[in-house]
């Protein structure tokens, strides 16, 4: 279901041959002018300045050593406007950070995701991601990655939010996409 493309972009998908290997999502192909549009930028840094973390948090403008440095996963759609916010949150660990962001929504949306065991650079680590969303199917995000720093806890939250002139996937018939690829 792509209830965050509009009647506008769903009907921007691109028909592309199936792959030898089996059906599965067609990449999308965006007109060569595509871009962000400067609301949809809006909306992702709106997303971000009032993301929900952690009392303690304290926001870096740069990233800190040990908060994730990968991005969320590439979305469904292109474009999509991105803003990117680093927090480090002392002597509250990793596992007791997620359950915090599990519990408190972002401004105007609600806790759909969450796992534990965050890709990092070292797999040790513990860690994990929650994913805030406007609406369940929403292909728009606000996803925190937490990672362990020190005795406390990193994280790193990407907004997403899709473009006017944004092309989706088709997903497979019979399914529906989630968050990211």
């Amino acid at each position: 279901m792509l209830t965050a493309c509009t009647a506008a972009q769903a009907h921007a998908h691109a028909a592309a041959p199936a792959s030898k290997s089996g059906p599965g999502p067609v990449p999308p192909v965006p007109s060569p002018d595509a871009s962000v549009d400067a609301a949809s930028q809006h909306k992702a840094n709106d997303w971000l300045a009032g993301a929900a973390v952690p009392p303690a948090a304290a926001r870096s403008k740069t990233q800190p050593v040990g908060v994730a440095n990968n991005a969320a996963p590439q979305m469904w759609c292109q474009p999509m406007a991105h803003a990117v916010g680093y927090w480090t949150v002392p002597n509250m660990p990793p596992d007791d950070t997620l359950a915090w962001l599990r519990a408190h929504a972002s401004r105007g949306m609600d806790v759909y995701a969450g796992s534990g065991n965050a890709y990092t650079d070292n797999a040790t680590d513990a860690g994990g991601t929650v994913v805030d969303q406007p609406e369940l199917g929403s292909l728009e995000a606000l996803i925190f990655t937490v990672t362990s720093v020190g005795s406390g806890a990193g994280i790193r939250a990407d907004a997403f939010t899709m473009a006017a002139d944004s092309v989706c996937v088709t997903p497979p018939p019979g399914t529906s996409l989630g968050i990211g690829g």
